[in-house]
């Protein structure tokens, strides 16, 4: 998956992501991708419009949309 994450990062694709919390809590997310370091992925969450860093190890899925980034994310562009 990682390999997947970086194509569609460099595309500029927004990504709908299923992830587990620490808790066990598990939530669907519609992402932009923005870097990967070491196992933790920084994004940006469309519907919550906030940056949040989500650790790779518990990403359960992730595709990619038909949805480009805009750019005017904080910290993007």
């Amino acid at each position: 998956m990682r390999q997947e994450v970086m194509r569609w990062m460099r595309n500029g694709r927004v990504v709908e992501m299923m992830y587990i919390d620490r808790n066990g809590v598990i939530s669907k997310r519609r992402v932009k991708l923005m870097k990967l370091q070491g196992d933790r992925l920084v994004a940006w969450d469309v519907n919550k419009q906030a940056r949040r860093t989500f650790c790779m190890e518990r990403v359960l899925a992730c595709l990619p949309t038909i949805e480009r980034a805009s750019g005017r994310e904080e910290g993007i562009g």
